[in-house]
């Protein structure tokens, strides 16, 4: 369930970031699956790297504010690949800066760790 909620949670960050921040935006006029391809450069960096605490409501605050800077660390070198890849091949998403990258790392991170709050905890009760 988590896994869902995490790949929920990046799609709709990429998305919000793209159409909030100004400095972000699509390279060519066909924004769905330009956006469809940064998330899914987002889904395979964040797989191969997991930065995500096990259970986000029973894990002390230290841990989440570490895991949340690394995070938003690893989200801003994501939104710069990204751009980087776009730039390459002519199709996806343009970052103008490190500032945007910054925050649409932030955008990314913080809605999918309030996804991962907001779902069913993971340990569900047993029936007896």
């Amino acid at each position: 369930m988590d896994k869902r909620r995490r790949v929920l949670g990046t799609f709709l960050g990429v998305t919000l970031a793209t159409v909030l921040l100004p400095g972000i935006s699509t390279i060519l006029d066909s924004p769905p699956w330009e956006v469809v391809l940064a998330g899914a450069v987002f889904l395979i960096v964040n797989q191969l790297i997991y930065s995500y605490p096990s259970d986000i409501r029973t894990a002390p605050p230290v841990l989440l504010l570490l895991l949340g800077v690394v995070g938003i660390a690893q989200d801003t070198l994501i939104w710069l690949l990204v751009s980087w890849l776009g730039s390459d091949m002519e199709y996806g998403l343009h970052v103008d800066g490190f500032l945007a990258a910054l925050l649409g790392g932030v955008v990314v991170r913080v809605t999918v760790l309030v996804l991962l709050a907001l779902g069913p905890s993971g340990t569900a009760a047993q029936p007896s």
